[in-house]
This record gives structure tokens, C-alpha cells and sequence, in this order.
């Protein structure tokens, strides 16, 4: 090598002089005062010389080159405060941080943390001095800040590390290193490995579907609810929640359990507003909190706590689609933990049933069995993830068909059959599965035929209203209840009414003999309230009177006043146990 192809040694560039104490940050090394410096946040300050009386110069390494580029604050300009950190990682990277303000407030830790998670080098030392920094910095520019993912305005969706549409805003979290909206692969491995898949199985449509009408409940204006998939050990449930989950992220990564707490769900469902919760293994929630943490998941609305000044903060609040599994319903689990499931609860969380020719799975599309059918959506989970959903949003967002939701969810719901309020509204939330999955077909994301999202969702519409039984839900709860009570206390809690005096604990009533056979049981009011307890009165006679259980009554009540052997008269139900339920 000759001396003219040696690239000559170029001089570090000198920094210019400062005025101490400040910051400065060196993007590259540099050469102040004669010291070289390596790149990064400085402190140049001067502390006095007992002796000699003067302020002697000295210059403090605090982290790698961070930047407060902007206040970041709400549309509202009222609050949710913070600054906009950019800083590059120990691979180089590039990264930003909307971090909250209030986090200067406590301890370094809750900064350092994330900072170091991300990537930057920080001295361990002076790591306290990096948060001093940070709140020294008034930056002139400003920057709207989204604390919630998901629709910031009609025209804008906002994600942890991307914003799709038009509008500028920023993802602003305490965690800046969460992202769970991560992508691998490709969207046409996602189409080959799951999407297609979806034809001739309406479980794992129902879960594709799921995690597609997330951004949907914004432009109609709904709020979320969910499906809840049971099924015995390895029939391919939990792998239908990781295609949902794939939608939108890494299918492990993006699905979490039901193991986490009410408090730790509400964190979660507030970082998927406006997608997908997905919830494995509801068995691992505790029963006696899974009735309130289902209501509070589908309002979308968490608890009110105070902040540490004892002042109320700013409850959490989601818009989302839950999906979940487990071996056990809903009302089952809480029964473990003796509550009785509502109405409410049961249908803002519908129970699938998981029997189908395969385990979860009807086509096998070529594969030898369930369990392999299975693990190919396992990997493909895993593998290619995280596309279909943000493709979603562009092409709704392209396709300006925003306004025409609510029309076209209304003719949907149309063609399904029901018959109370109930099954009116589990019927319109298939329906909005049913439009997620025919736009994701014509916008070219789900490489199925015209039709096949709308029919795979009346027909699991049909079994869902099959397992469920005919009436409102809260009829078959009271009417099971009080079955149940005559068959347990039938012979130690009831007389004949023509022996009064006979033996009874804790009397709720009488019996008396019909003439075409068995028996009709007379309730004191008592009685009743503890056979249906739970209920208001008013409400369980409601149910007696729809299927026509109280046979005899007095003009104007629902109870008839009877003359007992021993002259005495008390006014009792009587009701019909055979009307009561089919199994009793």
C-alpha cells in the first residue's frame, strides 16, 4: 500500500466552550479544553477549591447521547404531560421514548429501568444524574401524546412503534420498551399458514374474526365483549387463541392467562384497546373475582383508585374484543367459587363450545390429524405474525367505508333468529365478527370466498344459542335454582299441608297431593327468596309466571291464601316443580 491510498487521521473535533455548570450531549468524540471525550450526555460543572479558594473545572460522563427532543402533551393541552427521549442503543439503534412526566416525581428506578431495558449505556455511578437531566430540558417543541393504543381520531391509529392514517401523535407509556404489536415474517406466510386455513373450520375463523373486529367497535360505536372456547385438554383450543393473537403480534408474546389479577388484566386490556385481548386457560383465574373481571373487561372501564395525594385518578379505559379459552365455562368456574353467574356476565362472554369433528378443527386441510393441524398453527403463530391486523387498518382506512359500518352491521344482524334481548345481543356481536371477516376477504387479507366469514358465524351463532337453552338466561338460572332446592329439601323442609304440625326444619313450606300425580310445593315467601337467592322477588316470580309454574293464585297476586288443616291461613306460591326445568 502506497502512501497516497492511506486515509489520512482526521483531527477530533473540538467542542466549543462552555459555561459551567450544564449539559451538553456529543453525538461523536470530541476534544474540550484539551480532554477528550467519549460521545455522550455531559455534565460540565465546577466545584470550589477549599485551599485555594477557586472553582475548579470537571466533566461528568452520565450516558450514552440522549435527547429531549419535545413536551409531549394531550390534544386537550390540560395534562399527560411528559418529553419525547430519543437516544441510540448499545447496537446502535435509534430509539424514542414518550415518557410520562409524572415519573420524575418518584424514584430514578422507574426511569433508569426502561432507559437501560432499551439499551442505553448509563454510568452506573452518576445513574441518578441521568433523571436530572432529563427534568432540566425545555424543549421549545410540542408533540401530542396518545396514552392508549388504537383510534386517536377517525383518520388515525396509533400503535407502540408505528401510527397508521393521517395526523401526528405519539404513543406515550411508562413502559417504553412494551411493544407486543411486534411483526415477523410475512403476511403472505400468515395467509398460507393460518388465514387460509380458516375455510371449513369455524373455530379458528371465529378467532381470526375476533381479532379483525377489535378496531371495529370504534365506528360502530359498541362496546367489547368476547368468546369464550371450552373444550377438554388438547383439542386445539389454545392454538385458536394464537391465532388470534397472531393478528396482531407474536403469538405467544401477544396472548397472555387468565393467571394475571383484576388490577394486572385492566394494564393489559388498556394496552389492547382496540384489538385483541386474548386470554388462555381460564381455569387459572381465581373464581370468586372472574364474574367482576369479566364485566369490567367488556365495559372497558377499570377501577378508580386515588393518586398519592389521595386525589381520584383517571381510571383506565379500553375498548376491546376478548377472546378466551379454557376446560371450563364461565358460570361453571364461578360456581367453584360460590357466585352464581348474571345474565350480564354470560353474554358479554359467549361460551363456544369446542366439539368438533377434530377436537376445535372440521378441515384438516391434507394434514393427518388434529394434533398436527394444530401445531401448524402453532408455528405458524410464531413464525409470520403481526401483519394482517396494521394491514387491516390501511385498507379500512383507504377503502373510506368507515361511515357505512353501523348500515351494514344492522343487515347483518338481521339474519340471525332470536327471540329476547339477550340472544339480540350476542347476535349482533357474531354479526360484527361476521363484517370483520367479509372486509378482510375483500380487502385481500383473508384469501377465503365471498360469504365464508358470514356463514361460519351463523352457524356457530346457532350452536351457541343450542348449548344455551330457550329463554332469557336468568330464567334458566332461577328456575334450575329452585328445582334444585325441592330436590335437596323437598322431604325435610316441607309438610303436608294436611298435617301442619308435621315435621319440617326450617320450614319453606307445604306439599300437597295433585290428582293426576306428584306433588305441587307451597313456598312461604321466605322459602322462595332462599331457593332463587340472588335474585329479587319480583324477578323469580317473573320466571315461575313464563313457563307457567304457579298454578293457583288470588286476584291481583302471584300468591293464593290456603286454609290449613289446623284452621290456620298463610299466603304461599304454588308452584308446579314438573314446569321447572326438563332435567328435574
Amino acid at each position: 500500500m502506497t502512501a497516497s491510498t492511506i486515509t489520512p487521521l482526521v483531527p477530533e473535533p473540538a467542542a466549543p466552550a462552555v459555561e459551567r455548570p450544564c449539559y451538553r450531549v456529543y453525538e461523536h468524540p470530541i476534544t474540550l479544553e484539551g480532554e477528550k471525550l467519549r460521545p455522550g450526555v455531559w455534565y460540565h460543572g465546577q466545584s470550589l477549591d477549599k485551599q485555594s479558594g477557586e472553582y475548579l473545572p470537571f466533566d461528568e460522563w452520565l450516558c450514552g447521547p440522549l435527547h429531549v427532543e419535545a413536551v409531549t402533551r394531550n390534544e386537550g393541552q390540560d395534562g399527560d404531560y411528559g418529553r419525547l427521549l430519543r437516544f441510540r442503543n448499545a447496537d446502535r439503534r435509534e430509539l424514542t421514548w414518550a415518557m410520562p412526566n409524572e415519573l420524575l416525581a418518584g424514584k430514578p428506578d422507574s426511569i433508569l429501568s426502561v432507559l437501560l431495558g432499551m439499551g442505553l449505556d448509563i454510568d452506573y455511578q452518576r445513574r441518578a444524574k441521568v433523571c436530572q437531566y432529563i427534568a432540566a430540558q425545555y424543549p421549545k417543541d410540542r408533540v401530542i401524546a396518545a396514552t392508549s393504543t388504537g383510534w386517536h381520531s377517525p383518520e388515525l391509529f396509533i400503535m407502540p412503534r408505528q401510527n397508521i392514517g393521517e395526523g401526528k401523535a405519539i404513543f406515550q407509556s411508562e413502559a417504553g420498551n412494551d411493544d407486543d404489536y411486534r411483526q415477523g415474517g410475512t403476511l403472505e406466510g400468515w395467509q398460507a399458514g393460518i388465514g387460509a386455513m380458516c375455510e371449513g373450520n369455524p373455530l379458528l375463523m371465529l378467532s381470526v374474526c375476533a381479532a379483525l373486529a377489535g378496531p371495529l367497535l370504534y365506528h360502530v360505536q359498541r362496546q367489547g365483549g368476547g368468546f369464550h372456547i371450552i373444550g377438554d385438554s388438547s383439542t386445539g383450543k389454545s392454538s385458536a387463541i394464537l391465532a388470534g393473537a397472531s393478528v396482531w403480534g407474536h403469538g405467544e408474546t401477544f396472548k397472555r392467562t387468565w393467571r394475571a389479577t383484576g388490577n394486572g388484566l385492566e394494564g393489559i386490556a388498556s394496552q389492547r384497546n382496540d384489538t385483541l385481548l386474548a386470554l388462555d386457560e381460564i381455569g387459572e383465574a381465581d373464581p370468586r373475582e372472574i364474574g367482576a373481571v369479566v364485566y369490567a373487561m367488556a365495559n372497558g372501564t377499570g377501577k378508580a383508585r386515588a393518586s398519592r395525594t389521595g386525589a381520584a385518578r383517571a381510571a383506565k379505559r379500553w375498548r376491546v374484543m376478548l377472546f378466551s379459552s379454557g376446560e371450563l365455562g364461565l358460570s361453571a368456574l364461578m360456581a367453584e367459587g360460590g357466585k352464581r353467574s348474571r345474565a350480564g356476565q354470560e353474554i358479554r362472554l359467549l361460551d363456544i363450545p369446542a366439539r368438533r369433528r377434530y377436537g376445535a378443527w372440521d378441515n384438516l386441510h391434507g394434514l393427518p390429524g388434529g394434533r398436527e393441524f394444530s401445531d401448524a398453527i402453532q408455528r405458524t403463530s410464531v413464525t409470520h405474525y403481526g401483519h394482517a391486523g396494521p394491514q387491516f387498518i390501511r385498507k379500512l382506512l383507504e377503502s373510506r367505508e368507515q361511515d357505512g359500518l353501523p348500515t351494514l352491521l344492522a343487515q347483518l344482524c338481521g339474519q340471525y333468529p332470536t327471540n329476547n334481548g339477550q340472544e339480540d345481543r350476542a347476535a349482533e356481536r357474531f354479526a360484527l365478527l361476521a363484517m370483520a371477516g367479509e372486509l378482510a376477504i375483500s380487502f385481500g387479507i383473508l384469501p377465503l370466498p365471498t360469504g365464508a366469514a358470514r356463514d361460519a358465524m351463523l352457524g356457530l351463532f346457532d350452536v351457541w344459542r343450542a348449548g344455551r337453552g330457550q329463554g332469557p338466561s336468568e330464567d334458566r338460572q332461577i328456575l334450575r335454582a329452585i328445582a334444585d332446592f325441592i330436590a335437596r329439601h323437598g322431604d325435610s323442609r316441607f309438610s303436608s299441608a294436611d298435617d301442619p304440625q308435621g315435621e319440617a326444619r326450617d320450614r319453606a313450606g307445604y306439599w300437597e297431593d295433585i290428582p293426576s300425580g306428584g306433588r305441587l310445593y307451597l313456598f312461604n315467601r321466605p322459602g322462595l327468596e332462599e331457593a332463587a337467592k340472588g335474585f329479587d322477588l319480583p324477578r323469580v316470580v317473573l320466571a315461575l309466571d313464563n313457563v307457567g309454574a304457579i298454578t293457583k293464585r288470588d286476584s291481583g297476586k302471584h300468591q293464593a291464601l290456603k286454609r290449613l288443616a289446623d284452621g290456620t291461613r298463610e299466603r304461599l306460591y304454588f308452584i308446579d316443580p314438573s314446569k321447572l326445568e326438563p332435567e328435574t
